[in-house]
């Protein structure tokens, strides 16, 4: 198992690399760091090249939940509830409403990832809802260096038991 990993660690250094080196290039805001809220999501959960679609869907619906939340956070402020009370109102209620909705009704099909989800959320709330598709973009590149990582060692080394 060690000699897998130690080649993984050499695949995930050269590219995680080329991809910041790379993501400079691209015309959208610089979020890199989120590169690396998406890249351990995924990573962590064993980056399984089957379930790609399901984290890119579900970071696509993290995007709109971040603007729900960040929209009724706004409201309840701006009609003069006390901010940390709209918090714990929002927060609460649209998680309990998220994860029901996500790991009940839609929980086989590809919106199914409250991993990433969650972390695209975060990410929102970091940009206070700017640049969405630049956070999008970011997250995507961050799952897509995940699963290389995982593609290119696999052609290297297998996995011992």
């Amino acid at each position: 198992m060690k000699s897998y990993l130690f080649k993984l660690s050499i695949v995930a250094g050269i590219l995680c690399g080329i991809y910041v080196f790379l993501y400079q290039y691209f015309p959208i805001k610089n979020l890199i760091w989120m590169t690396f809220v998406a890249l351990p999501i995924y990573f962590g959960a064993g980056a399984k090249r089957e379930e790609f679609p399901h984290y890119l869907v579900s970071s696509a619906v993290g995007i709109i939940w971040g603007f729900i939340y960040l929209k009724l956070i706004g409201l309840l402020v701006g009609a003069g509830l006390n901010a940390n009370l709209a918090l714990l109102l929002v927060v609460g209620v649209v998680t309990l409403v998220m994860c029901a909705i996500h790991l009940c009704l839609t929980a086989n099909t590809w919106a199914n990832k409250l991993p990433i989800m969650f972390g695209t959320v975060a990410s929102m709330f970091s940009q206070n809802g700017q640049a969405p598709g630049s956070i999008f973009l970011t997250l995507a590149g961050g799952l897509v260096l995940a699963l290389a990582i995982m593609e290119v060692t696999n052609l290297w080394a297998k996995p011992e038991a």
